[in-house]
């Protein structure tokens, strides 16, 4: 077993990373979400179906899940006219339940971290549509919910969230799937099972994706943090959003690698 870190440089594909499709009409794809502030950019590398694709379920993780976290530290956006300048916060009590707005400074801001078993696949598992989850919250700034409690006298400060946990885990495959092309190009990665998790032709993305239950494999500094291994031809990839407030890590399994690819010069675990 190896590991393999990410370059930093960008990478020109040249085809669909999901489909296979070539063509002039190819866009950049953005490894982690444009919005997120993703460093990896691959060149040419998303049709305009595949793209339609996964823009709508990252849109339901960004928009969904992390709408606070991305306002209070100003990520990018494509529509920076359109940023709110305050936040809604949820105040209930026993007799009354309102929603008032704070600026992001005084927005008592948690990390939201859906939890999964491990990947199917790994623990023998059957296939599934459904993905078991469990919600975290990590304090990253401002007060605390009980302080913003204690200081409007309610009983619940919160949020609502009403993001998808498969989309989210979609999300997940797509960062580690353009990752490991952005890492090798995408001829080990041609007949990949992942690129039909990421595109919803096998519904079963719980099979391929799931929270990482071993000892952590990238560090609690940076904003994003990733790592490629190889178990024989198998490549799966380690991932954290957030690496900087101990956000729990992510493991997804890619498939297996092309036979003739990892019989090349070109395969990095030797």
């Amino acid at each position: 077993m190896a590991f393999l870190p990410i370059p930093s440089n960008a990478r020109d594909v040249g085809e669909c990373i999901y489909c296979g499709f070539v063509g002039a009409s190819l866009g950049k794809e953005h490894a982690i979400p444009y919005g997120l502030n993703g460093p990896w950019t691959l060149l040419r590398a998303s049709c305009p179906r595949c793209a339609d694709i996964t823009h709508r379920f990252e849109r339901d993780t960004l928009q969904g899940l992390l709408p606070a976290i991305r306002t209070v530290f100003a990520m990018q956006t494509r529509r920076p006219k359109q940023r709110l300048p305050s936040i809604p916060l949820l105040l209930e009590s026993d007799a009354s339940q309102k929603t008032i707005h704070v600026l992001p400074s005084e927005f008592p801001l948690y990390l939201p971290t859906p939890l999964f078993p491990p990947p199917g696949v790994l623990t023998g598992t059957p296939p599934s549509p459904k993905i078991a989850t469990e919600l975290s919250f990590v304090h990253v700034a401002g007060p605390s919910f009980e302080e913003v409690g204690l200081r409007h006298g309610v009983d619940f400060v919160g949020a609502r969230l009403t993001f998808s946990p498969t989309e989210f885990a979609r999300t997940l495959a797509k960062i580690a799937f353009g990752a490991a092309v952005y890492a090798l190009g995408i001829a080990p990665f041609k007949n990949m099972p992942i690129r039909r998790a990421i595109l919803g032709e096998d519904p079963c993305i719980g099979h391929w994706v799931g929270s990482w239950t071993g000892e952590p494999m990238n560090e609690t500094k940076g904003l994003h943090a990733m790592q490629i291994r190889a178990s024989g031809s198998d490549v799966h990839v380690i991932l954290r959003l957030f690496a900087q407030f101990n956000a729990p890590e992510y493991l997804v399994v890619l498939g297996p690698a092309d036979p003739d690819f990892v019989k090349s010069e070109a395969w990095p675990w030797k």
